[in-house]
């Protein structure tokens, strides 16, 4: 998630400083993930019924345009505002179908006291990003 969050973690100085994106790109960018994330959030309903499922495919999603951000992404913008873009779905389907999954899993094991913890891997993902690029 740090990565897939780059604009609110030191990589977006980085890439700047490295010629590999500029200031255009990278508010183009990071509009269209967010705009992806609204979608995402809307679209997540389809796995109402079947919430790891949905867990699973964005997983797998954020996974992919993470890998095809390394390798290509910034080569040509248009597919980097694409992958960007694909990125927020999968992001906000992750973060609604673990939550639909995880909270009432939790609640049938009588464990409610643990559910913040679900939402401890979007920081942990973005500090992680900090420090390695600290």
């Amino acid at each position: 998630m740090g990565i897939g969050r780059f604009a609110f973690t030191p990589m977006m100085p980085l890439m700047l400083r490295d010629g590999s994106l500029d200031a255009v790109t990278g508010t183009e960018w990071a509009t269209a993930n967010y705009l992806g994330y609204l979608l995402g959030a809307l679209s997540a309903s389809w796995f109402a019924g079947m919430p790891r499922r949905g867990l699973q495919v964005g997983l797998i999603g954020v996974a992919a345009t993470t890998l095809g951000m390394s390798w290509g992404g910034t080569a040509f913008p248009w597919l980097g505002m694409a992958l960007r873009a694909s990125a927020g779905v999968f992001s906000a389907w992750v973060l609604v179908c673990a939550s639909s999954w995880c909270l009432p899993e939790l609640a049938r094991r009588h464990a409610t006291a643990l559910g913040a913890w679900v939402y401890t891997g979007v920081g942990l993902g973005i500090a992680g990003t900090g420090v390695l690029t600290w």
